[in-house]
């Protein structure tokens, strides 16, 4: 009679215990799924910065040899393009602008100085990413 006057008293309690345990783990659970979640979209986030970058650059030392040509012959070209890594692997959807600048205005007319600056976009999906490169160039 002991015994059941006991087990009347702790009827229910057993499942406080259990849904307790139940909500603490389902909490965990979410917070661990947003956790890796965020760290996912980070590291897209980081990827796609680094391919922009890597466009910006390509696209800026491109435009720098074609306003200082290693030939004697060659002309110089300072002007703006529009370059759409197409074919390019790891570059693909990523698309660059351009722009050489020169700047007048020198005591000394036997100097020159130019501008370049580059800006680098790469898309997928809902992700884009872009990042900008300058550099200036002087000629005496």
């Amino acid at each position: 009679m002991r015994l059941n006057l006991s087990l009347q008293k702790q009827s229910g309690s057993m499942l406080v215990i259990a849904l307790f345990v139940i909500v603490v783990m389902a909490v965990l659970g979410i917070t661990m799924i947003r956790l890796l979640s965020s760290s996912a979209d980070a590291m897209i986030h980081e990827v796609y910065g680094v391919r922009a970058m890597q466009a910006a650059q390509s696209s800026l030392e491109l435009t720098i040899k074609n306003a200082f040509p290693l030939t004697q012959d060659g002309t110089p070209i300072c002007r703006t393009t529009t370059k759409v890594f197409q074919n390019v692997k790891g570059l693909e959807k990523c698309i660059t602008i351009a722009s050489c600048t020169k700047v007048s205005g020198f005591i000394d007319s036997d100097v020159e100085q130019y501008n370049f600056k580059s800006l680098g976009v790469c898309t997928a999906g809902k992700v884009t990413a872009s990042r900008t490169v300058a550099v200036d160039g002087i000629v005496e």
